[in-house]
């Protein structure tokens, strides 16, 4: 089943119009499909969903899903951030699913926030000012975030486990080999099975050119599969024409590892579905 519930428009970072990505969907033979921008935050960024645009964004969504209705399911999620006093909008009224994600850290001294996925400018200033250039600090920090908010507010699915390798090229940074490295996947992975969340399968590092594989990485997505944790493949889009960006070759992958199902958000039920 072609599905994404992972999606940007003109709402946040996005390009293009809700209903352009709805009609890419269709044109590609999808079943469901799902409006994620990024949730509103306290603080000024470039790529967040503005406050006053919320009721739109609801608006909009709502009235695709009736348009659309009987030729393709669509459903109004956000992508969250998690963070100390963060909003909780998982039972916000029109949200029906919630990706969660950790795109900042805040900062030891002033508490401000420091990205964790922005460019690669944004990545080595957060390194140097927050972690003393201490990777393995901020991995560990990273990967902390990831498990609070697992065990504190966990999201239906959690977007891009291992974004942190985002500006990693070349290992550049940290080889994943890294004992520290693998012990921070391990735990995260015991945690995520602790709940009911499901790990996406994430396309948009490939389709923006940022990585040759998704998120999270082949040998990640192994230990998954070895934990029964259940995955769901998204295209993490940003652009109407790249809603199934990578599918073919990444399925292929998955099938390779021994994956033959992914949960998804169909006929207003979680449920697992041929891959």
């Amino acid at each position: 089943m072609l599905v994404s519930y992972h999606s940007h428009s003109r709402f946040c970072d996005g390009k293009g119009e809700p209903e352009e990505y709805v009609r890419s969907a269709l044109s590609k033979g999808f079943s469901a499909f799902g409006f994620s921008s990024h949730a509103p935050l306290p603080f000024e960024t470039d790529w967040n969903m503005k406050a006053e645009a919320l009721p739109e964004y609801l608006r909009v969504t709502r009235e695709l899903k009736e348009r659309y209705a009987g030729r393709i399911e669509l459903h109004t999620g956000l992508e969250t951030d998690f963070f100390a006093g963060c909003t909780d909008w998982r039972t916000m009224p029109g949200i029906t699913y919630t990706l969660g994600a950790v795109h900042f850290l805040p900062h030891p001294a002033t508490g401000a926030a420091m990205p964790v996925d922005g460019n690669a400018k944004e990545f080595k200033e957060t390194l140097e000012e927050g972690f003393d250039g201490d990777i393995q600090a901020f991995g560990e920090a990273y990967y902390g975030k990831i498990r609070e908010m697992l065990l504190s507010m966990p999201p239906n699915i959690l977007a891009h486990l291992d974004v942190f390798r985002k500006n990693n090229a070349g290992d550049r940074y940290f080889d994943e080999e890294d004992e520290w490295y693998r012990e921070e996947i391990a735990k995260t992975l015991d945690v995520v099975s602790l709940t009911d969340v499901i790990v996406e399968v994430n396309t948009g590092g490939m389709s923006r050119g940022y990585l040759k594989d998704p998120y999270p990485s082949w040998w990640i997505l192994s230990g998954i599969f070895e934990a029964g944790i259940p995955i769901q493949l998204n295209s993490d889009v940003h652009h109407p024409d790249a809603v199934d960006f990578g599918y073919e070759a990444v399925r292929s992958g998955l099938l390779k590892i021994g994956f033959t199902k992914q949960r998804v958000l169909y006929g207003g039920i979680w449920q697992d579905v041929p891959l």
